[in-house]
């Protein structure tokens, strides 16, 4: 994939939180394989998971095209949540945690400076994916824009 990119897509599995590295560990697989022998990829589709343990998970990481967001999979870095947050937040920890990805993609110059940052339900239709309660607070989040975009101008 070429980077850096433009945009950064935040998601939440919609299944089980974790709070430990072993059952972190364990939804990162889950992932996986769900991504590989429910759709038959190759990897999971996710640049980066997080736990709320607090720690990043890496999936194809900052240079493979993920399949994570149909128009934006080549230009996007996908960050996925561990979790539902229909109708609450992530811990601290995992916040802070997708805070301090992006950080690394700007400082290591796989983001660009003025990327762009949606949830998935914004590039993506028939979706809640981040969860309402993640998108409502991720409106505070820098290079946050509104709307719809799918698919992209």
């Amino acid at each position: 994939m070429d980077t850096p990119v433009q945009y950064v897509v935040i998601h939440h599995t919609a299944w089980d939180r974790c709070y430990t590295k072993d059952t972190c560990s364990a939804e990162m697989r889950r992932v996986q394989h769900f991504h590989m022998d429910d759709y038959g990829w190759w990897d999971g589709g996710f640049s980066f998971c997080v736990g709320e343990d607090g720690r990043a998970y890496v999936g194809r990481g900052w240079d493979r095209i993920g399949a994570h967001a149909p128009w934006y999979n080549s230009r996007s870095i996908g960050i996925c949540i561990f979790g539902n947050f229909e109708k609450n937040l992530p811990t601290e920890a995992a916040l802070i945690a997708v805070e301090e990805l992006i950080s690394l993609g700007l400082e290591n110059d796989k983001i660009v400076a003025n990327y762009t940052l949606y949830g998935h339900d914004q590039v993506r239709s028939n979706t809640v994916c981040p969860g309402a309660r993640l998108q409502e607070h991720m409106t505070t989040w820098p290079g946050w824009e509104p709307g719809l975009h799918y698919p992209p101008v």
